[in-house]
């Protein structure tokens, strides 16, 4: 079964739309896709971080 996520809208400055559009298409991404990407790496402990 696919979780289901309720929508959340992100309002940003129109040149950093079009920089996550660009490398959203550069990897075959959804802009969505691509920004959860990117907050997953920020977010998500390093298995270096959590062997500490």
């Amino acid at each position: 079964m696919t979780q289901q996520l309720k929508p959340y809208g992100l309002r940003m400055p129109d040149d950093l739309k079009d920089q996550v559009k660009d490398a959203a298409a550069r990897e075959g991404r959804s802009m969505n896709a691509q920004i959860v990407q990117h907050l997953r790496e920020i977010y998500q402990p390093s298995q270096e971080e959590t062997a500490a």
